[in-house]
Parts: C-alpha cells; structure tokens; sequence
C-alpha cells in the first residue's frame, strides 16, 4: 500500500533537513517537477531535483525552512506554510521570507512541488487544481 500524501511530505522535509534527500528518492516520481518562488524556474525528474540540492549548495552557505503548519488539502496534495532563511556564501546577501509549499502526490510519490510566497496563493493554487481535476 502506497503511504499517504502527508507521510511523504514529512518524510521528504525530513530527508532535506537531514541531507539525506538522494536516499529517499524512491519517494519522488522520475518525472516530478519543482517549480521555484519565482514560478518560472523548473527542475524535472530526479537528475534535475539533484541539480537544484547542487544550486541551492552552491548559492547558499546556510537555506533553513521550517513549517508552522501542513494541510493534506486532498488525499493527493498538501501545502506546508512557513518561512525561509539562509546566508548567501558571497557572506553579503541574506533571505529571510514566508514560504508556502504545494506538494502533489500520486502513488505516495511526490511529482509535483510548487512554492508560493503567500499561504493564500498556495492554497488558491491547490483549489484550482482540485476544481480542474473535477471537471
């Protein structure tokens, strides 16, 4: 039996916080797709999500993201609400921003995360999905 959507969210955020994610890649779909704060930027499959761990490393002495609170919005999406902050390795920019992450699961895979500024604009996004997949 496949585990649920929010159980590998949680396993996932955990393999990130812990520097682990290569090892559980067996929970991302080999053509999942991460889309970037700034809509645009697209990393797909598990070379790509590698990629973006090498980008984030190679741009950011310290990238901390921590939840307040996730919401299984439907069996196959959550959204976790909560901020992120870090040091650039040039030691002269800093982040320090809210953070809304939509994650779309199928199979207890993740082949989908999308990240949001604002709660609402993730929450929205995971509506809208939900309405096209009725429809």
């Amino acid at each position: 039996m496949a585990r649920s959507s929010l159980a590998t969210f949680t396993a996932l955020w955990r393999a990130y916080g812990e520097g682990r994610v290569e090892r559980s890649l067996h929970l991302v779909d080999d053509d999942c797709e991460i889309v970037l704060l700034d809509g645009r930027t697209t990393y797909r499959g598990h070379d790509g999500l590698r990629r973006w761990l090498a980008d984030v490393r190679q741009e950011w002495k310290t990238l901390t993201v921590t939840y307040d609170e996730v919401h299984e919005v439907a069996p196959d999406c959550v959204v976790g609400v909560g901020r992120v902050w870090g040091s650039a390795n040039d030691g002269e920019r800093t982040i320090d921003l809210r953070l809304a992450l939509v994650g779309e699961f199928r199979g207890g895979r993740l082949v989908r995360g999308r990240a949001f500024h604002a709660a609402d604009d993730a929450l929205r996004y995971a509506r809208a999905r939900e309405e096209r997949a009725a429809s």
